[in-house]
């Protein structure tokens, strides 16, 4: 591989953004402790991302790096998603984290390395920057679960993460390093033309190789029954970092996956749907059963994350460009509703933690009763939302591959959870208030939950503004 070029460069400004804006923090961290720049820095950054992500968008697909990673519609799709991601993480932690103690630099840094982490993930098109982009992401991880360090729930969570993240990047990596040994690359066109020609689909050390893989990725986006660290998490860390695992680092692992199952071992291996099928029908079945025994918010969204990345994974299934499209559809929506219902649980601070809180909302805020209605309205997948829409296009997609009983077990769950998200709309709207009037939400945050309701809205009626610019990978 010859040595990075300008134009290399260029085609990872989104990233060199962000990464610069990280460094810049890092030797100021000390001044700017007590002020919002952190804050406002992150939000430009992530900005400036989308917008380099757009011009990059513009050119037609190119690989940078010795074919190391390229920027396709998909890889700037996901670019996109995530840097919107990032930008509404950093607004709902201007509340989040108040009083927690946690470093305000130091958080925003971490922040804008895992967003990079990311962004290279949904690039990489090689395993060895695969595996990088998705350690970075969860190096990142482990210490944003744990930056509250005087909360001992929140070094319980960090610690667990760790343990069992450690343990699943270990069996993804030896995966790797099988298939390398059966191909002689790590390219993902490479494995896949080598598996074709030398007739390994069948081969036991590759389908063991293919098993490893699957499960590090599962275990990345919390997929049952590698879903245990997840609630957990969730629940030890600050809400604006379960909303930012939640979503961002969800959406990534999501786009990696796909890059794994359409060009490494592409359409045509058994093995691999019986996985993903298996993946789908577990996180479905577990996320949505489990959620009903929910009382704190965070573990409820946690579980229903689980879920939510169930549906998601339906549309892999067949190993189609189609079936992917329909999966980057769901990441995009999902990403939204649910940074929304994070945000709402943000602002209603202590009162929000449970679904008690949540009695007589309508009659005291109905604002943001209102809001919050939208985002349980999307998560149930009822139409007219963006829920709906993403529900629909992943559901169609398994049946079009032939999966119609996975496909019903989809319906079938979607009904079983809604009882959940539709017990918190009962109690906005058909008890009496226990709790005081909540203070009216920051500016920041407000404008965080607008952007989520609007696109939550726009989503579920004006639909193909993104799914006509869902390309498969």
């Amino acid at each position: 591989m010859n040595g990075a070029t300008v134009a290399d460069l260029g085609l990872v400004l989104p990233e060199l953004i962000l990464t610069g804006m990280a460094l810049v923090l890092i030797l100021v961290a000390r001044r700017i402790q007590s002020t919002s720049v952190p804050v406002v820095a992150t939000v430009l950054a992530a900005a400036a991302a989308v917008a380099a992500s757009w011009w990059v968008l513009s050119k037609e697909p190119q690989s940078a790096f010795g074919g190391l990673i390229t920027v396709d519609g998909y890889a700037q799709f996901f670019k996109v998603l995530v840097a919107a991601a990032l930008a509404l993480v950093a607004l709902l932690s201007v509340k989040g984290l108040e009083g927690s103690g946690a470093p305000r630099s130091e958080y925003h840094v971490l922040l804008l390395l895992a967003s990079v982490g990311m962004m290279l993930t949904v690039s990489a098109v090689d395993m060895v920057t695969f595996y990088l982009g998705l350690e970075l992401i969860t190096l990142c991880s482990y210490i944003l679960v744990g930056i509250t360090v005087d909360r001992p729930s929140s070094n319980e969570a960090a610690i667990k993460y760790f343990l069992l993240a450690s343990f699943a990047s270990a069996l993804m990596l030896f995966g790797i390093s099988i298939t390398y040994g059966l191909t002689g690359t790590t390219s993902f066109s490479g494995v896949a033309a080598s598996i074709a020609e030398r007739g390994l689909a069948d081969d036991p050390l590759q389908l063991a190789a293919l098993a490893l893989i699957a499960a590090g990725l599962a275990f990345k986006i919390g997929a049952v029954p590698f879903h245990s660290w997840v609630p957990d998490a969730y629940q030890g860390a600050s809400t604006p970092v379960a909303a930012f695992l939640a979503s961002g680092s969800k959406a990534a692992g999501l786009a990696a996956l796909g890059r794994v199952v359409v060009i490494a071992f592409g359409p045509d291996s058994p093995a691999l749907s019986i996985i993903l099928v298996g993946l789908a029908a577990l996180s479905v079945a577990v996320g949505s059963v489990l959620v009903l025994a929910q009382t704190d918010m965070k573990r409820l969204l946690a579980y229903s994350s689980i879920a939510h990345v169930g549906y998601a994974v339906m549309g892999l299934t067949a190993g189609t460009d189609a079936g992917a499209s329909a999966t980057m559809t769901y990441a995009f929506f999902y990403v939204f509703m649910t940074l929304g219902a994070f945000g709402v649980v943000i602002g209603l601070g202590a009162r929000g933690a449970t679904l008690d809180g949540y009695q007589g909302l309508a009659s005291q805020r109905p604002g943001v009763a209102g809001v919050m209605l939208l985002f349980l309205l999307a998560l149930t997948g009822i139409p007219l939302t963006s829920g709906f829409v993403a529900k629909f296009v992943v559901i169609s997609s398994a049946v079009g591959a032939g999966y119609v009983v996975l496909a019903v077990l989809a319906v079938v769950c979607s009904v079983v959870s809604a009882f959940v998200y539709m017990r918190i709309a009962v109690l906005m709207y058909m008890r009496e208030p226990e709790s005081p009037t909540p203070a009216r939400f920051p500016v920041t945050l407000s404008v965080a939950i607008a952007i989520a309701a609007i696109v939550t809205l726009v989503g579920g009626v004006l639909p193909r503004l993104i799914t006509d610019w869902a390309v498969a990978p």
